[in-house]
């Protein structure tokens, strides 16, 4: 699993580079994240989306007459059908894994809807301010929560909810930070359908529409709640105490004997938390870096954040850990397909490697696979040995360094001349784990040199752009 490098010798910034980007649902205008969008569950997602502007327009309601009154109507059910949404798609319900091809792409689509939410809760006051220009007295409530209750809470909402998208997508701040102020983002729900099902005429005129705006935002707030209070408690939860603890300079390896009725397949990542640490009560996600035949696991965790930094290192064996999961699709491309591959590692991003090489080694499929493990210089090759012994076992397993201080940043020419050339690559599926530059900008580049985007997978849980 990969958190975003914070380094050390550097003052840490308050705003993100390019943080207004941030503010922008921008990935239908991206080829590469077009793509991640794409899955039965972001066409579902959009159905669920739109329903209750269909379920309006067949009402023809007289609002639609006026054309910014009929704008802000639009604005307001498209604000609360994404709001209610988004908490059903970050509830990691497991059945809608598949439906999304994976965790993180169902985050990626969490993302896009809660970015759109924000211009759909802000254009719908707009509209209606446009409508009532020049009467001020009738604006100000749209502005200030200074009107009736039902009015004011929708005020509210729009406040609070861009406060908690500028933490988010602007502010520099941890995980465990940000994660503590996203919990409160079901207060923008509760005060967003409440102003909708108080204050909209067209909602209480249509009980169809009112039904379904009803039932919606219940499953939205259901699914806050369940992350909030009931997720930790039943979901796909297991108690497991420290077997080992090893210090690899900057990495910390925790191993743990696997629990009883816990299957995961290679590639895979666990969220986990320790008692220990009584301040910090989220789940963090990390990928699993052994073998799902082993009855042993062993996380591989690298100092990139407060937590893993000033925490992580302070576990000794006999602690007590919770972990969640198992989750990810990352491995399932490679145990359906034969095709040969190419795996690409930046540098903690070879946790889940170490599973597929091993898992490799154990059940030899016969195609070739190359592994590039991109890293500073060789002392950041923690599991160096480990890999040259899976290399013994596997003749068709090949594995390069890259050490990017004497030999510069990695590019997809570079990859295409270890593997043998343009014609070698466009056979093959590229797997990639590391950080999202790296991976954004090789597949790009190999898209460029003839690869689909179906031939190119990897995971992005950078949960804070």
């Amino acid at each position: 699993m990969h958190f975003k490098k914070q380094r050390k010798h550097k003052k840490k910034r308050i705003l993100k580079r390019n943080w207004f980007r941030g503010f922008f649902p921008f990935e239908p205008f991206d080829s590469l994240k077009r793509q991640q969008l794409i899955s039965p569950g972001f066409f579902l997602t959009i159905i669920l989306i739109l329903s209750p502007i269909i379920l309006w327009l067949s009402h023809n309601p007289d609002s639609i007459k006026n054309p910014l009154i009929a704008l802000a109507k639009l604005n307001a059910f498209l604000a609360i059908s994404t709001l209610s949404v988004n908490f059903i798609l970050a509830a990691r319900f497991k059945v809608f894994e598949r439906l999304f091809h994976g965790l993180d792409r169902m985050y990626r689509v969490h993302k896009f809807v809660g970015r759109s939410s924000l211009f759909f809760i802000l254009f719908h006051p707009i509209f209606l301010m446009i409508n009532r220009f020049p009467d001020t007295s009738r604006i100000i409530p749209l502005v200030l929560p200074v009107g009736r209750l039902e009015v004011a809470a929708g005020v509210i909402a729009v406040y609070l909810f861009l406060l908690l998208l500028v933490l988010t997508v602007a502010i520099n701040i941890s995980y465990h930070k940000w994660k503590i102020s996203h919990k409160t983002l079901g207060i923008v729900l509760l005060l967003a359908g409440g102003h909708a099902l108080f204050a909209g005429s067209d909602i209480n005129s249509f009980p169809l529409l009112q039904g379904y705006i009803i039932i919606l935002g219940s499953i939205g707030l259901f699914s806050w709640m369940y992350m909030l209070f009931f997720y930790k408690r039943f979901g796909p939860k297991y108690e497991v105490t420290l077997d080992k603890v090893v210090h690899l300079k900057d990495i910390t390896e925790l191993y743990f004997t696997r629990p009883k009725n816990f299957h995961y397949q290679p590639g895979q990542f666990v969220f986990i938390r320790f008692p220990v640490f009584e301040g910090f009560k989220e789940l963090f996600p990390f990928s699993i870096s052994t073998d799902p035949s082993k009855k042993q696991i062993r996380l591989s965790i690298k100092q990139s954040g407060d937590y893993t930094t000033n925490l992580i290192p302070r576990l000794r064996k006999g602690d007590n850990a919770i972990i969640m999961g198992p989750y990810g699709r990352f491995g399932e491309r490679y145990l359906k397909h034969d095709k040969d591959m190419v795996w690409i590692a930046g540098g903690i991003g070879i946790t889940p490697f170490l599973s597929l090489a091993k898992h490799e080694s154990l059940f030899p499929t016969g195609r070739k696979i190359d592994l590039i493990w991109v890293v500073r210089n060789q002392d950041e090759a923690f599991h160096d040995q480990e890999l040259i012994k899976e290399l013994l076992k596997n003749k068709k397993l090949r594995y390069t360094h890259w050490f990017s201080d004497e030999q510069g940043r990695i590019t997809c020419d570079d990859v295409t001349r270890i593997i043998g050339g343009k014609q070698e690559i466009q056979k093959r599926l590229v797997f990639m784990c590391g950080p999202p530059p790296m991976m954004y900008s090789l597949s790009k580049g190999f898209h460029q040199e003839g690869l689909s985007y179906h031939q190119i997978i990897f995971e992005d849980f950078n949960m804070l752009d």
